[in-house]
């Protein structure tokens, strides 16, 4: 019996800890790139069949890579094609994100 008060006072003195998450820091600056911010409508958020992606090519029908994050790292001098900017993904590698989703007055360097 006493295992039993034990077993379901426990989760309930667990749940009383408040949960602390590390704030956002960089690691290293990204030299020749500006972090830029996604704007989305809040429908488009919810749209998880299609996300804003990063493309491998410049093109509306070239294939989704990757869901892009909230931010993304745009390249200053970056060519600039079919309304698609120049971009790098989470592992360096370099992409394409549709301008019509970046937030020029969210621009962060």
């Amino acid at each position: 019996m006493r295992q039993l008060k034990f077993a379901l006072a426990l989760p309930v003195l667990m749940s009383c800890v408040p949960a602390m998450a590390a704030g956002l820091t960089a690691v290293k600056p990204l030299q020749g790139y500006t972090c830029i911010m996604i704007e989305e409508t809040p429908e488009q958020s919810m749209d998880f069949k299609n996300p804003v992606s990063f493309k491998m090519e410049p093109s509306d029908s070239a294939p989704n890579v990757a869901p892009a994050g909230m931010q993304v790292a745009i390249r200053d001098q970056g060519r600039k094609s079919n309304g698609y900017v120049e971009t790098v993904d989470f592992a360096l590698r370099p992409r394409w994100i549709s301008a019509r989703y970046l937030a020029a007055d969210h621009i962060k360097t």
